[in-house]
């Protein structure tokens, strides 16, 4: 299960092999979506694009990321199962020195 690690300054996406190869097929766009199970890479949309790992039945945190600050505006991961994503959400945002945003259902 991808997770997100602070090192440092820095977020980093923590992938497992199975994530790193279905994150890198698909024809238009890098990565896979499989129906009503997952979706896995990179998803295009009007401000930018968002690299995401996504488990059916699973909160996920989302990262907004500064513009330039590289080719993602924002991460989109699933929490681990029995994961609580408001408590991820709050330790990327102490990290970052920042307070973090309301849940969304």
């Amino acid at each position: 299960m991808a997770e997100l690690i602070i090192e440092d300054w820095d977020l980093v996406v923590r992938l497992t092999l199975g994530e790193k190869i279905w994150g890198l097929r698909g024809w238009r766009m890098t990565g896979i979506s499989i129906v009503g199970r997952a979706v896995y890479g990179t998803r295009r949309h009007g401000s930018g694009y968002d690299f995401c790992i996504l488990h059916r039945d699973r909160p996920a945190v989302r990262v907004d990321l500064e513009s330039g600050s590289g080719r993602f505006s924002r991460f989109v991961i699933s929490v681990p199962e029995g994961g609580d994503a408001e408590a991820e959400a709050a330790r990327i945002a102490a990290a970052a020195g920042i307070s973090p945003s309301e849940p969304v259902s």
